[in-house]
């Protein structure tokens, strides 16, 4: 039923695999401990956030594992509130961290984009212990010998830097999951190192050429820049004003007045009229914006640049009290759309609006699950539609939306025999829900099905093609984020005959032992007819016959796999 489906996601998986292969990061050494200690001060000690032992049956209800990127003179212990609400409420699993020095030659005069063991390469990878999970973040709090710290600005480092380590994560993600694309939220300065990898096709992974990024969620964003960080509140925070980073997030230089050349381009040039900072003294420790080690280069701007039409973007903005700024980042900067006005699919934009701050409210960003579930909710047009997988299960989040009234999701799929689909939603927490599957071209197949209670349920019959699942939630409250719905999308042949593509499976009805003709598998998963996974079945050696006699009366869903094939059946236990 699955072929295109599983062959695309082989096909990705290899050819990321070769491509890592050929690229390896070789990881530069660092102390015993490092990766799950930071020393701050001459006796404290932080534990730093890692993965927990995953059990052997962990499959992500999740279309997508999600990477999140910090920002500014920060570290990836900066979501650490948000993570423990996603740990708590939906269980999601923490799949690791990727641990980054940017400085990793500890000179702040040059810039490259080499890796170690480059000579004097500017970026160092330090191995971590990182699985298949829901989620990952990068952290670029590290020293350049792999301790976790900001001794050489390794967080204060180039967004070019920053572009090229989300690169290196985005493939490790893919082959931990065996996902073809992931989900991006950044916060601040992050939101630029994801576009830096998006925008930037000499980036991309190959050979398949793509970013492989479905969504963007940014918080706090200055896509177009900021001055604030080089201020008085900027000194306070440990930020280094002649550092790489504070160049590149510029909106205008101080005393020059021109635009900063990283968002918006120009000569890489320090004279009274470009890129000039300082009254008195150096304004950078260097002026090589695209890191290549020349200076003096016309650079395009990352807001001059292309950007993909068809990846979901959405910006969570932050305003203070009584304000349109979060206190380090003003509005219209953190909206995508005034950058990009012509977006196929402009970026949707959620707020948060303090009541009690009159400083800034930038930094509690990371800290906020309700806005960041915002951000993560799924797309609501078809063209952004997640690709899911039938007889998954899958976990959807309904919550409010602006400035329309009703949150839509949209989920793609592929049907590749003839079969009876059959749609199940449960635990809906909105009073009003209603979903329908759609062709390729979002016409409405059979009627649209409503909610009865917290439950939806409803069959059709599909030929082979494309197709969409659209899930509507009327009138979402402030609350509904908190509990996802469960959905999947079930197939049977819808001949209801014995005969799958030349498998034969017999007695149906079953009591105790059911048999196989032409087909032999390894595992065996048991799905009830709602879509539940009951029981994974492993065989150490290919079999024709499974032991069902444990199984309760009724009808339930067997997935047959070996090396090479998978395969679904409907039988009923007797």
């Amino acid at each position: 039923m699955k072929k295109t489906i599983l062959l695309t996601s082989f096909l990705v998986v290899l050819f990321a695999n070769v491509y890592a292969q050929e690229n390896q990061i070789e990881y530069k050494p660092r102390p015993i401990n490092a990766e799950f200690y930071e020393n701050s001060g001459d006796t404290l000690v932080i534990s730093l956030r890692t993965p927990e032992a995953l059990s052997t049956t962990f499959e992500s209800k999740l279309p997508y594992p999600i990477l999140f990127v910090h920002g500014l003179n920060s570290s990836s212990e900066t979501w650490n509130t948000s993570f423990n609400y996603f740990n708590n409420q939906y269980f999601w699993q923490f799949g690791g961290r990727f641990d980054f020095c940017l400085n990793a030659d500890n000179n702040n005069a040059t810039a490259n984009l080499n890796f170690f063991p480059t000579p004097n390469a500017d970026i160092a990878a330090f191995e971590t212990t990182v699985q298949d999970g829901d989620y990952y973040t990068i952290n670029f709090n590290v020293n350049p010998n792999g301790t976790i710290g900001n001794n050489a600005l390794s967080n204060q480092s180039a967004i070019f830097k920053q572009g090229i380590a989300v690169k290196k994560a985005v493939e490790r993600i893919l082959q931990l999951t065996g996902k073809n694309k992931v989900i991006i939220v950044g916060h601040s300065m992050g939101g630029l190192a994801a576009r830096q990898y998006i925008q930037n096709a000499e980036n991309w992974q190959q050979p398949t050429n793509y970013h492989h990024v479905t969504k963007l969620v940014t918080l706090g964003t200055p896509h177009g820049g900021s001055n604030a960080s080089d201020s008085g509140l900027g000194w306070f925070a440990g930020i280094q004003t002649r550092s790489e980073a504070i160049r590149d997030l510029k909106t205008t230089y101080y005393y020059s007045g021109d635009q900063g050349r990283f968002l918006f381009g120009g000569i890489e040039i320090n004279n009274s009229t470009n890129m000039n900072e300082h009254l008195t003294g150096d304004d950078f420790y260097n002026y090589d914006v695209n890191c290549n080690g020349i200076i003096g280069e016309h650079v395009i701007g990352l807001n001059q640049k292309t950007i993909d039409n068809f990846v979901d973007y959405a910006c969570v903005i932050g305003r203070i009290t009584g304000g349109t700024t979060d206190g380090v980042v003003s509005e219209p900067s953190s909206n995508l759309n005034h950058y990009y006005p012509t977006l196929n699919f402009p970026a949707k934009l959620y707020y948060f609006n303090s009541t009690f701050d009159f400083i800034e409210n930038h930094t509690e960003l990371p800290g906020y699950p309700y806005q960041i579930m915002q951000g993560l909710d799924e797309p609501n047009v078809k063209e952004l539609a997640y690709e899911i997988e039938t007889n998954t299960v899958y976990n959807g989040f309904t919550t409010v939306q602006n400035p329309v009234a009703t949150d839509d999701d949209f989920f793609k799929f592929t049907i590749e025999n003839s079969v009876e689909a059959t749609v199940t939603i449960n635990d809906i927490t909105t009073s009003s829900m209603n979903a329908s599957i759609l062709n390729s071209t979002g016409i409405t197949i059979g009627t649209t099905q409503n909610n009865i209670g917290n439950t939806i349920t409803f069959s059709q019959t599909l030929a082979p093609g494309n197709y969409f699942l659209k899930i509507s939630s009327i009138n979402p409250t402030t609350s509904n984020y908190q509990i996802p719905y469960q959905f999947n999308l079930t197939t049977t042949l819808s001949n209801a005959s014995n005969e799958i593509s030349n498998l034969n499976f017999y007695p149906n009805p079953v009591k105790n032992m059911l048999y196989f003709d032409n087909f032999s598998t390894t595992k065996a998963s048991v799905y009830s007819i709602t879509g539940q996974l009951l029981e994974i079945k492993n065989f150490e050696t290919a079999t024709n016959q499974i032991d069902l006699q444990t199984l309760a009366k009724g009808i339930y869903l067997l997935v047959l796999e070996n090396e090479t094939e998978k395969k679904s059946i409907k039988i009923v236990k007797e």
